[in-house]
């Protein structure tokens, strides 16, 4: 895989910073973009850009490899740009003819950021019954669904490395077999905070349930 230059990292910092919704990855998105600025593109990386690398890696729930970052052997990077469970080195001469595409890896990163932020319009919904309760109308089961199933596939052969995955497959199950209305049943609710959680994002200070609520309701039109 061919390593990328100064000015790739910073447009792909800047990516996350423009698309991803969760506000921790994209503060450690800034510090590998203030960590990149120290790079000069004749001299070796900087260790502060491995640094925080990793770092912008565990925010968004990827684990350590088993063995250390510096033992690692690429196969995450190439399951992840190939979108495969079976992910295999490419052919010697196929690599060094297409390495990656960074514009590829742009344009992934805005998927993920869609993905993400649908399901967490609906699950910040779902979280709190009191402003579900208050709405005029509700989305349809299909359409509860289907933003979860864009998160479920939208990371593709790292999904099982994410902390979401199995509080989203739980939400997943529940909301199939509930047909939306007026009150919002417990476990619902209660799988929706779950996954809240595992994407970080915190209660709010006055609890889910606070009179007040989230800002807005749940629409047939958005997220």
């Amino acid at each position: 895989m061919r390593r990328p230059t100064r000015s790739e990292v910073l447009q792909a910092a800047d990516d996350y910073i423009a698309y991803f919704p969760l506000e921790q990855p994209r503060e450690r998105a800034r510090e590998l973009r203030e960590a990149a600025l120290t790079w000069r593109e004749a001299e070796e990386v900087p260790v502060a850009v491995y640094e925080a690398a990793r770092h912008f890696c565990l925010s968004l729930g990827v684990r350590e490899p088993a063995g250390g970052w510096d033992n690692d052997d690429g196969y995450q990077v190439r399951a992840i740009d190939r979108d495969t469970d079976d992910a295999e080195p490419p052919p010697a001469a196929e690599s060094a003819a297409a390495p990656p595409s960074y514009s590829d890896a742009s344009r992934k990163a805005a998927r993920l950021a869609q993905a993400v932020a649908g399901a967490v319009n609906i699950a910040g919904a779902l979280a709190s019954p009191s402003s579900w309760a208050r709405a005029t109308s509700w989305p349809s089961r299909e359409h509860l669904v289907e933003h979860v199933d864009h998160l479920l596939s939208a990371f593709g052969a790292e999904l099982d490395q994410q902390r979401f995955a199995a509080p989203a497959r739980r939400l997943r199950a529940l909301l199939s077999a509930w047909e939306p209305g007026p009150e919002v049943p417990a476990d619902v609710s209660e799988a929706a905070r779950d996954l809240l959680a595992a994407l970080g994002i915190e209660e709010p200070p006055g609890g889910w349930d606070a009179p007040e609520g989230p800002p807005e309701g749940p629409s047939n039109d958005n997220g």
